[in-house]
């Protein structure tokens, strides 16, 4: 399935002022930042110790609003937090449900704090095409099928609470039908979705008039009854057809060779008059 290219480096220079529309933040959740100690301690700013993993996502959300944005020191020397190679870590580790937990909190601080907008559809763009899909991708084929059913009734009550239907068209084709199919609570469907994907990688494109459909077994399915809309891979512009031509217009360009059309318009005076007698437009 295809995802966003999430690099270690998100911000390479310095910024005055940077907030969850201009992306970095909303893809760089962890609280590796510097923090006044003051906004620490008026708003009692703290992760959730409760969360098992996840801990730290909802914290920068909630820190972003109430310092009213933040700054990007890139020319300063500093110590960054990256991805281990072996992915070995405990948020990799955690249990499916957990992680789900710990998206929920994340996405409930947003929809309090985030500006509605592009700031709030930037945090969900990130955990709707990121983290939830993630958690329907192989891994998912390993859970017995009772935990199958369990995760996709989260990311079903997931989808509706957190409206990632509205941002659903920022979203590869791959991550809507999986969520759809997860939302729908079909996980025979969505192991059957998980195995085409790799097996064979991109779908064969299916094109009716203007617009251009991943062509998953799922899309049209029957028995599913997906939207179409979630297939969508892109939509060609509307070509504005030339008007049809009168019978004037007709007549001379049947009598009257091409050339000699040409040529007429370039040594008959007052042309342009003639040819709106003849309700033609200039170059006809």
């Amino acid at each position: 399935m295809a995802v966003p290219d999430v690099t270690v480096v998100v911000v390479v220079s310095d910024a005055v002022s940077v907030g969850f529309a201009d992306s970095a933040p909303a893809w760089a959740p962890a609280d590796a930042k510097l923090l006044r100690t003051d906004l620490v301690r008026c708003h009692g700013l703290c992760r959730n110790e409760e969360s098992t993993v996840y801990s730290d996502q909802p914290f920068t959300p909630e820190v972003c609003p109430r310092a009213g944005g933040g700054s990007v020191l890139a020319d300063c020397d500093c110590c960054f937090l990256v991805l281990r190679e072996d992915l070995g870590y405990r948020t990799e580790r955690a249990g499916v449900l957990d992680r789900l937990r710990g998206i929920v909190a994340l996405q409930q601080v947003a929809a309090e704090l985030a500006e509605p907008g592009e700031e709030l559809d930037a945090i969900r763009v990130r955990s709707f095409s990121w983290d939830v899909p993630r958690l329907l991708g192989d891994g998912f084929l390993l859970l017995d099928a009772g935990l199958q059913e369990r995760v996709c009734r989260e990311v079903a009550r997931l989808v509706e609470r957190f409206g990632a239907r509205e941002v659903y068209h920022r979203l590869p084709a791959a991550g809507r039908v999986r969520l759809e199919l997860a939302a729908a609570v079909r996980p025979e469907a969505l192991r059957d979705q998980i195995r085409y994907e790799a097996a064979h990688g991109e779908p064969p494109t299916v094109v009716e008039g203007r617009r251009h459909y991943a062509g998953y077994p799922a899309f049209r399915d029957g028995r599913l009854g997906l939207a179409d809309e979630l297939f969508l891979l892109r939509e060609d512009p509307v070509v504005e057809a030339a008007p049809p031509l009168n019978l004037a217009q007709q007549l001379w360009r049947g009598v009257v060779p091409a050339q000699v059309r040409r040529g007429l318009r370039r040594i008959v005076p007052g042309g342009a008059a003639w040819r709106a007698a003849l309700g033609r437009p200039s170059g006809v």
